[in-house]
């Protein structure tokens, strides 16, 4: 607190410090009343910049302070006139005046007091960092003075106050939007993270569904590449066994034609019958039709295709008619002809029945069952019908000379 002597004034204007004209600081550290520095910055032409009138040092209209001074101490500056005998009343107005400034003195004091006691609090505040707490309670405690106990009469000491007020609030509403904004990136930045995490561990998993994509993938290839070689060698084994089973149904085809390409033996009726219609029939030929009747049962003998062995039944042979050879008759040198002759029968021998032969049955039987490309044999069970049949031609053949003489004669 600084407190004036008597007959302090301003170096500029020379008019003495009071309650009215208190004292300012500039920057360089001269004191000057206000309305010197007010009257110093404004008919500074702008072009240049406001010097102190006395070590010519720039200042700014911002940097004027103003001197907080106790005027309760300093009594009146000015030389007080004695009143003379005569002036009672002069004397008792000037103490009533006297007494009312000291009261008027004594509450600015105490205005001056406290506001000079919230500047330093905020000077401390800026000075220092401090917590939002402090910032807010001593914002709070300003607002509070300023709208319930500050004097109206006191408006311009209490302006730096107003501002102060209003920078806290600043302070206050940027801190206050700054903590949302961290909260709200760091909200963001937690969801970012949890997405990212989540787009990881479903690449991980997709780049692992793509490896078993491509292991199956090897082993179907490897799989189809295996079934591909089995095809072409199923396809080469089947063109070798269609060929061979072409040549063996041909075979066999051939050998079925040449098997019914050979006719039965037909068959005579019980009748009798005309000799010019039915001829005599003689041993040799009835020989030559049991031997071509073997022949053909022996000729049957076909190669069949590779299948399961079957049984063949030929058809029962018909019944052939036996005739007893007739006495050698004389030999007659050849006449005319008669008419009785011609249309007269002949007598024919009488039949004598005999009993139907066996049925011969011939059995296909595949002793190669592995080799499907050997041609089968057909085995075929003896017929009890073989010894009779030896024994007929042993019976019905002739000799050699008499076939030559009959064939002479």
């Amino acid at each position: 607190m600084l407190t004036l002597s008597p007959g302090s004034t301003c170096d500029v204007c020379a008019e003495e410090y009071g309650p009215l004209c208190q004292p300012h600081s500039i920057p360089c550290g001269h004191v000057l009343c206000r309305n010197c520095c007010k009257n110093i910055v404004e008919k500074t032409p702008s072009r240049l910049q406001t010097v102190c009138p006395f070590c010519r040092e720039q200042f700014a209209s911002d940097s004027v302070r103003l001197i907080r001074t106790d005027f309760t101490t300093s009594g009146y500056s000015t030389p007080r006139f004695i009143p003379g005998s005569g002036c009672d009343d002069e004397m008792i107005s000037d103490a009533f005046s006297r007494k009312v400034n000291s009261a008027l003195s004594a509450d600015g004091g105490r205005t001056r007091s406290e506001v000079r006691r919230l500047e330093d609090k905020v000077a401390k505040v800026a000075a220092k960092k401090c917590s939002v707490e402090e910032v807010s309670t001593l914002h709070r405690e300003l607002d509070n003075w300023l709208k319930f106990t500050a004097d109206p009469t006191y408006a311009g000491q209490m302006s730096s106050l107003h501002l102060s007020a209003l920078l806290l609030r600043a302070i206050l509403v940027n801190h206050v939007a700054h903590s949302e904004a961290s909260k709200l990136s760091k909200s963001v930045e937690a969801d970012l993270k949890a997405r990212l995490d989540d787009s990881e561990a479903a690449n991980g998993k997709l780049d692992s569904e793509n490896k078993k994509c491509k292991l199956k993938y090897e082993a179907r290839s490897s799989e189809c590449q295996s079934l591909r070689s089995e095809l072409s060698r199923f396809k080469a084994l089947s063109s070798t066994l269609g060929t061979s089973s072409a040549s063996a149904s041909a075979s066999a085809a051939s050998d079925a034609r040449r098997a019914t390409s050979v006719s039965p033996t037909p068959t005579v009726g019980h009748g009798t019958s005309s000799s010019s219609h039915n001829p005599a029939v003689t041993p040799l030929s009835r020989f030559t039709s049991t031997h071509s009747r073997s022949m053909s049962a022996q000729m049957r003998s076909v190669t069949p295709s590779p299948t399961s062995s079957r049984s063949y039944t030929p058809a029962p042979p018909s019944i052939t008619r036996t005739y007893t050879p007739a006495p050698p008759s004389r030999a007659k040198t050849p006449g005319p002809s008669s008419h009785y002759a011609h249309h007269a029968p002949a007598q024919s021998p009488p039949v004598t029945p005999t009993a139907p032969p066996r049925t011969r049955r011939m059995s296909l039987s595949n002793p190669f069952g592995s080799s499907a490309s050997a041609a089968p044999k057909i085995s075929r069970s003896t017929s009890e019908e073989k010894p009779d049949m030896h024994h007929m031609h042993e019976r019905w053949t002739p000799p050699a000379r008499s076939a030559s003489r009959a064939a002479i004669y």
